[in-house]
């Protein structure tokens, strides 16, 4: 990780009066940042056999070993991109196949680009009984026999993760085809192609990068993303960037008016479930629609602030982004009420018991960042119990 002192401050990227490369490896590294100290907390909130399968997962994808949990065969496709698993890494899965040894192919650019964490997770709404969506992007174009042994490998994976009280779903992807909006099935909280933006919103917005390719749109600037494509082309033929060390999944220029219907009917499915989750949901997908066009999702946001080096992982908390968002909109229109409703779905969703006191010093990230909410809420013991 580069030091922050060494990159202060906002920073500029024009493409039509000449890019930085300095500056790009600077944004670059402001992503990866608040990536590790998401992925940080992500531990934080996972037991020791759960942190077990997390650090292992990279190498379960860059290798083929029939002792490993999720061989299928030698021909699955394998190798992250640009991934070296260290010492411990090897020891990890040396205790799970004494035989395994780790040949590392210097030539090989593997056919796995990158894998993601999706969602809460290193997030005030993650907690250890919440369950991990991760994206695997293979190669582009790979044959349909080779994704069919991707996903059964990825199924494998998910049944080993049982053994540690986790509840994990792959969902196997090609960006190429993602960027085209065909994804059928990619979320739980998708419905196909139907909701393509809001879920490439979230994800630009919640996702870490575990290992592998980092996105291309970290490096076009949230005023720019209306030249997405021009930019993105620049960087690679004027080769700011190798093309072996991003991924494209497109920009988020206009979400159609029909994707919030779709994800608001969603959503009160799911609200049977997650009532809680889904009211946040809901009142966000209505805050998108009232400045339908005039208004930054939440995802341009997010990469404003990096730009802008304010990189408190607080305030960029996604839980914490889409209650500043309810909550300035709610209050612009003087619904107290709402957003009282708001409050309480956020705070039975993070699931901490305030009202149960323990000392200052065992208090969790999450505790102090929930006290520090209710404060301003103006919450007492009363409403607490």
């Amino acid at each position: 990780m580069a030091n922050k002192r060494t990159f202060a401050g906002p920073i500029k990227a024009d493409i039509h009066t000449g890019l930085d490369r300095k500056a790009l490896k600077y944004v670059v590294a402001r992503f990866l940042q608040v990536n590790s100290g998401r992925l940080a907390r992500t531990r934080e909130a996972l037991t020791s056999p759960q942190q077990f399968f997390l650090d292992l997962l990279p190498l379960l994808f860059h290798v083929n070993h029939p002792m490993l949990p999720g061989y299928v065969s030698h021909q699955t496709p394998s190798g992250v991109s640009d991934y070296r698993p260290d010492k411990r890494t090897l020891n990890l899965g040396q205790q799970i196949a004494r035989s395994f040894k780790y040949l590392h192919n210097p030539h090989s650019q593997g056919e796995i680009y990158a894998i993601h964490l999706m969602g809460s997770c290193g997030t005030i709404g993650h907690s250890r009984t919440s369950d991990l969506d991760i994206w695997v992007c293979h190669r582009p174009g790979i044959s349909d026999e080779k994704v069919a042994e991707l996903r059964s490998k990825a199924r494998q994976i998910e049944r080993w993760a049982e053994e540690f009280q986790l509840e994990v779903h792959f969902f196997v992807i090609d960006y190429q085809l993602f960027k085209l909006q065909k994804h059928d099935g990619i979320s739980d909280d998708g419905s196909g192609s139907t909701q393509h933006f809001l879920l490439l919103d979230e994800f630009y917005r919640t996702g870490l990068l575990v290992a592998g390719r980092y996105p291309v749109w970290w490096l076009v600037p949230a005023d720019s993303e209306d030249e997405y494509t021009f930019f993105t082309k620049t960087l690679t033929h004027k080769r700011y960037i190798k093309s072996t060390e991003t991924t494209d999944f497109g920009a988020i220029v206009g979400i159609p008016a029909e994707e919030f219907v779709g994800a608001s009917i969603w959503q009160l499915y799911k609200g049977i479930e997650t009532p809680h989750k889904s009211v946040l949901k809901l009142l966000l997908n209505e805050v998108y629609a009232s400045r339908y066009l005039d208004g930054d999702p939440l995802a341009i946001q997010f990469k404003r602030a990096i730009y802008n080096d304010q990189l408190e992982l607080n305030e960029l908390d996604p839980y914490v982004m889409v209650y500043r968002a309810i909550e300035g909109y709610l209050s612009a229109r003087g619904e107290s009420e709402r957003l009282e409703l708001v409050r309480r779905c956020f705070y039975l969703k993070v699931g901490l018991k305030l009202s149960r006191s323990i000392a200052e010093h065992q208090k969790s990230w999450r505790r102090k960042l929930m006290e520090q909410l209710i404060r301003e809420w103006g919450w007492d013991n009363g409403q607490l119990h």
